[in-house]
């Protein structure tokens, strides 16, 4: 599919926070009374879906929670699958939903699955099956379990139907797809396994494809944190100026600090050399996970220069220049999402019958994918919400 395939001139029809229909203007008939919007020269599309945030507070960056998530919402994200769970993430969620605020969705990964000294087989099928009752969306796992810990936690989950995302167990990319881990977090076990046997590597990507295990490699993330751009470019970041000064200031420190360790004096450390490496390394581990079909998922991560919201397209222009068309990575920020969350009967696409959850533009994605940063507004639950509503008049 390319920008060939656009529906033009189409008009569509909302009612009660879903799509009623799709059509030329002379087939959709309108009702008295309808609030019209006047979309010509624009694009609609579903809305994104940040499928790696960490929420604010003690396990994510201490933005504002208003201003988190509205920055979110005139970025055009609607969704957010959130990676560290809290209890009070529960309440957060269960009163959004009720209260209809301006807020994108939330799905919420339980307390996080790692090594602790009473860790037992039996504490693991307990705390899933608790985290399940309790209403969480999927189970997290960090790390450190010993591998028939990491196994048995899987079969659990399997046999519970909760999904299991996170990171790669010890035994690395090959052990999460043996286990059918429902999403592979991050780019190291990637890039391990590709160096371990490139091989190997492909057959075990076609293997994931087979099995339908997503991967989140969260790149944005590592080309800021393995500093990859000068903080004169990272300055002016969209969106920057409408977080919060003491954390602008932190993230500034933060670069500096860490450019002084990994680049003294402008000379590249071997740490940095490496890092660099690794990187270009995923490059070439990426080509062949898309070629055997492996689904991807978007998210630009969390921590600094990550602006919420804004940074899903410079994600999204990641993976482009690494080989995904701007419609797979568009699908891959929607269709995907949807598909991972089990909502694809829901939203992800724009068809009669689903939530009503979109982003409008005022430039085609397909032909840039830039153009995902030219956000109009947002129609959040049947809402039409404009930018302006949703930003501060004074950054």
């Amino acid at each position: 599919m390319n920008q060939d395939t656009v529906l033009r001139r189409q008009t569509v029809l909302i009612e009660r926070g879903r799509i009623k229909a799709i059509g030329a203007a002379s087939q959709v008939k309108l009702p008295a009374g309808a609030v019209r919007l006047d979309g010509r020269g624009k694009y609609l599309l579903p809305g994104l879906i940040d499928m790696h945030a960490h929420l604010p507070g003690k396990e994510g960056t201490l933005h504002p929670l208003n201003t988190y998530f509205r920055l979110q919402l005139a970025a055009g994200v609607v969704g957010l699958r959130s990676m560290r769970g809290d209890s009070s993430h529960l309440h957060w969620r269960d009163s959004l939903r009720r209260t209809a605020a301006l807020a994108p969705r939330l799905y919420l990964g339980s307390p996080v699955f790692n090594r602790d000294q009473s860790y037992s087989a039996r504490k693991g099928r307990v705390l899933l099956a608790r985290y399940q009752a309790s209403g969480y969306d999927f189970a997290k796992y960090l790390g450190g379990l010993t591998a028939p810990h990491y196994d048995s936690l899987l079969t659990d989950a399997h046999q519970l139907g909760f999904k299991v995302a996170g990171h790669a167990p010890r035994s690395g990319l090959r052990g999460a797809v043996a286990a059918r881990m429902a999403s592979v977090e991050h780019i190291e076990a990637v890039v391990e396994a590709f160096l371990q046997d490139s091989v190997q590597f492909r057959q075990l990507a076609r293997q994931m494809a087979a099995d339908r295990i997503f991967t989140c490699p969260d790149l944005y993330w590592y080309e800021v944190s393995w500093l990859q751009y000068p903080l004169d470019y990272l300055q002016r970041l969209p969106g920057l100026a409408y977080v919060s000064p003491p954390v602008r200031q932190e993230w500034q420190e933060w670069w500096t600090a860490e450019n002084q360790q990994l680049k003294p004096g402008g000379s590249p450390t071997a740490a940095f050399t490496q890092l660099t490496a690794a990187l270009r390394t995923y490059g070439q581990a990426f080509r062949i996970l898309h070629k055997a079909g492996v689904q991807f998922l978007i998210s630009p991560g969390d921590g600094p220069f990550v602006v919420p919201g804004y940074s899903m397209a410079q994600e999204l222009g990641l993976l482009v220049k690494l080989g995904l068309s701007p419609y797979e990575a568009l699908r891959a920020a929607t269709y995907n999402a949807a598909v991972w969350l089990g909502e694809q009967d829901q939203r992800g696409t724009l068809v009669p019958g689903k939530a009503a959850d979109l982003v409008l533009l005022d430039a085609n994605p397909l032909e840039n994918i830039a153009n995902i940063g030219r956000v109009r507004g947002v129609v959040l639950n049947g809402r039409w919400v404009p930018v302006a509503q949703l930003l501060p008049t004074q950054p």
